[in-house]
This record gives C-alpha cells, structure tokens and sequence, in this order.
C-alpha cells in the first residue's frame, strides 16, 4: 500500500505543478498591457517586476483550487481509463484509499490558501496600489472604491454599493460640519468623472436623488429634518491634495482577515488612521489650551511625551508619534467616564453624546461615550467613528458587505479540498486521458463555484437574504456530490 499511496501523490503532484504553472502563466498574461504601459512611462524595471510580483499572491488565490481541480481530475480520469482503478478494486483496495493522499494534499493546500486570502494576499495587493500610486498610475477615480465607507475626504463619507467603470448605484453621501452631520444624499445610481478643467476634483452626477438636510441650529433633531428629492444632483469633491500627498487608501480587497473582523465588531478604539491632523493634534497636546487637554497631557505615557517634544512634523517623528497615541487614547477611552462639566465647558456636544451620556454607561457602551465625548472635543483633530452618526441600516449594509468578504475568502480556500473529492469523482465516471478535457471540466465547474460568488456580492444591500451564506453552496454541493459518486463508483 506504502508504494501505491507514493505513485498517487507523485502523480497528483506533479500534474498539480504543471497545471498551476499553465494557470499562472494565463493570469500573468493578463498583465502584459500593464507592463506595456510602465515601460512606455519610464518606468525601471527593478519596479516593473516589483509590481508583477505582488501581483502573483492574488493570482494564487485562483489558480491553487483550479490546479487542485484539474489535477485530480486528469490523474484520476487517466487511471480509470488504463484500468488501473479497476486492478486496485480487484485487490481489494478501496476507492477511498485510493483517493486519500490527494485528499490530504487538498487539506494543506486548503490551510496555505487561508494564509494567502488572510494575510498575504490582501497586503501585496495594498503593496501594489502603493507602489502604482507612488508612480501616478492611479487615478482619483480609483479612491471610490465600492463595498466600504470611504471617509477620506474632509467633510464628507460616501458608500458605494456597486461600481462599474464610471457608473454607480446606490450611493450614500453623508457632508459634515463642525456641529455633525449637514446632510444626507441617497442616490439609486450616478456617474463618477474627473474635471476636465481641474484634474484634481471627482465630479459625481447622482440621479433619482433623495436629501435629507439636518436643521442648522438643531442639527441632531431628527424631527427638523428637511426631506428633499432631486431627478439629478452634482456633488464636487477636492483630491488634489491626497494625490499630491501620494496616499493609497485600503479598499475591501486590501484589508488582512484581523482587520475585517475589527470593522464588523465595529470597534470604538482608535487607530494610527484616525488622527486626521497630527500635526495641530501634537500642538495642542503640548500646551494644552484647556481643562480636558490638561487632563489628557496627564495620561499620556513618558513614551508619548518624549515623541510630542521631539514632534517636528518630519516623516521620522510621525512615523512614532501615531502609535504612542493609539495606545494612549485607547488607554484613556477604556477608564472611567471622562466627561465633567468643567472639562468640556465650552463644548459643543453632539446630540447622540448627550442621549449617552445621560444612560450612564458601562463596559463597552461607555467605551463607545468616551471615543464620542473626545470626538466632539476634538473634531479637526480626530475622524469621527462611522458607527457614531451612522444609520443603522447603512452600518447593517456595510457589515453585511465585509461578512461576504469574509466568507468568499474561506470558501474560496477551502474549495482545495471540496473540488479535489468533485474533481477525482468525475474523472472516475468520464474515463478521458485528454488533459484539454481535464482543464475545461475544472474551469466550467470553477466558474459555477465563482458564480455564486458573484451572485452573494450582488445581494449585499439585501441583508435579510444572509449573502454571505450563498457563497456556501457550490462548496457544499461539491462535497456531497463528488462523495456521493466516489461512494456508488466504489
């Protein structure tokens, strides 16, 4: 049995490399007109391939489970064609013996997929984008990303729900003032377009449009809430300066597995992002020009008091200072109450602070009131909390949206071990030595597995449906189906 488990994995693994490598080499030719493009700009080659190679984790993503597919069906479609299938039964060998090593294969490549979807995959997919931002090749429209609220833009957050090329749906813009939320702009669809006149503004045309404008002395009361509709309705937003600044900003597809799970908690604790203006923040810290910024200086660790008076806006000393403030802050939020009416006298509260603050909070809930309370304190300074003036259908979309992500990335891995059962199953009950059968089998049964995918990402803003479960289904039906054959074959 020893020599016959060493000629299956020999055999499944090999054709597992030669199929991978055709893969990876179909993907890669899809980046030929990219690489074009970079020469054509002057671009060195060191980052050229640069580029290409942070490029080949998200090829993985879809070449491992195909390869795992097309291998086992042509290795196992090759053996029941040479009637060795039949010689093992004859011994009494079992099928199911018989298809263990590939099987064991699938499982570690399913455990090396989790690692590349997780971790891997998304931050060479965020490394990419930088390096391409770093050389211009990114556009403002690219920092409209869909499935996530972007909330880049001083005085606005947008959510796109669905994006293709320039046109949008379902578009939620929310503008800020000082006092909190001005307006709400709801759109079925919309087009997306950079100024000809000023390259650094996104012109963003809304249709079927509906307002809902807060009242400008009570802006927290919902009931002075104006509603308004509108059959078109522009809206201009300033990028130059973050394209200047060359930022890349992480779409969906960027975040790591840990930092997703942090958004659907929907987590109060601060980040280094959160800091909006470290510089007037750092200022303000070090001569601090009231009660509650005396009271947060004497929090602060002797760490974060060695970077504030070392500060001098260079990329060395803002490299250190955002992380001695994450830890403090959040250190501060997780205490007790900060609010006292000498501290915040002079502050202008929003109206969802006050609501919380009169509950008197515990646990989590006061967690929640501190970061609100500092946010209100410090508008310029720190982004506010989407959570904190959000709807809570918008937030129910936007987790909902991740909770996909999420799944697709674990479906998408453990699919190694779901086609290698389909994949063997067929090529027990097809009996083919070509490998072009093989190979358009595997993608024909790959693109239905992809299809529900596509299917779970288009129902995200109907929650009630659970998306994020659909993505399930072709991975369930392929186990039961390729057990079920292998079962009958046996």
């Amino acid at each position: 049995m020893r020599i016959l488990t060493t000629y299956i994995t020999r055999q499944f693994l090999l054709t597992f490399v030669i199929t991978l490598a055709v893969f990876l080499f179909v993907m890669a030719v899809g980046n030929i007109f990219k690489v074009i493009d970079l020469f054509s700009r002057g671009v060195p080659g060191l980052l050229i391939l640069q580029v290409f190679s942070y490029g080949i984790p998200f090829s993985l993503i879809f070449a491992i489970p195909m390869s795992v597919m097309a291998a086992a069906f042509l290795v196992f479609s090759r053996m029941a064609s040479d009637r060795e299938l039949i010689a093992m039964k004859a011994c009494g060998i079992s099928l199911w013996q018989v298809v263990q090593p590939p099987v064991l294969i699938a499982a570690l490549l399913s455990l090396v997929c989790i690692y590349i979807n997780c971790n891997l995959a998304p931050d060479s997919h965020y490394a990419r984008r930088t390096v391409l931002g770093k050389l211009g090749v990114e556009t403002p429209l690219t920092l409209l990303d869909e499935g996530r609220f972007i909330r880049d833009f001083p005085g606005f957050t947008i959510y796109i729900a669905r994006k293709d090329g320039q046109r949008v749906s379902d578009i939620v813009i929310y503008e800020f003032d000082r006092k909190g939320v001005k307006q709400t702009v709801r759109a079925k669809s919309g087009t997306i377009e950079t100024d000809k006149q000023n390259p650094g503004k996104i012109l963003i045309r809304l249709f079927q449009v509906r307002i809902d404008q807060a009242d400008e002395q009570f802006p927290n009361d919902l009931s002075r809430t104006k509603r308004l509709s509108a059959d078109e309705y522009p809206v201009s937003i300033d990028v130059a300066e973050l394209m200047n600044r060359g930022i890349v900003w992480k779409k969906r597809a960027d975040l790591t597995m840990l930092e997703i799970f942090r958004t659907i908690r929907g987590s109060m604790l601060f980040s280094s992002d959160d800091f909006t203006d470290l510089n007037g923040l750092a200022q303000v810290l070090a001569d601090p020009p009231n009660r509650l910024t005396d009271f947060i200086q004497a929090h602060l660790s002797d760490n974060t008091m060695a970077w504030l008076n070392k500060f001098d806006g260079s990329s060395a000393t803002c490299a250190g200072l955002p992380a001695a403030l994450v830890t403090d802050f959040n250190r501060i939020m997780a205490g007790p109450c900060i609010y006292t009416a000498q501290r915040f006298q002079g502050v202008n509260l929003n109206n969802n602070t006050r609501v919380l603050l009169d509950h008197q909070p515990t646990g989590e809930t006061l967690l929640r009131l501190n970061r609100m309370l500092l946010e209100d304190a410090y508008p310029t300074f720190l982004a506010r909390n989407f959570l904190s003036n959000l709807k809570a259908e918008d937030a129910v979309v936007h987790r909902m949206s991740l909770m996909v992500e999420v799944s697709t990335r674990l479906a998408l891995s453990l699919s190694c071990y779901a086609f290698v059962l389909l994949g063997a199953a067929l090529g027990m009950k097809i009996h083919r030595k070509e490998s072009s059968i093989g190979i358009a089998v595997s993608l024909l049964l790959v693109f239905v597995f992809y299809f529900f995918i596509i299917i779970a990402d288009a129902m995200v803003n109907h929650p009630k449906f659970q998306p994020h479960l659909i993505v399930w289904i072709p991975f369930v039906a392929s186990e039961i189906i390729g057990y079920v054959l292998i079962k009958r074959a046996n």
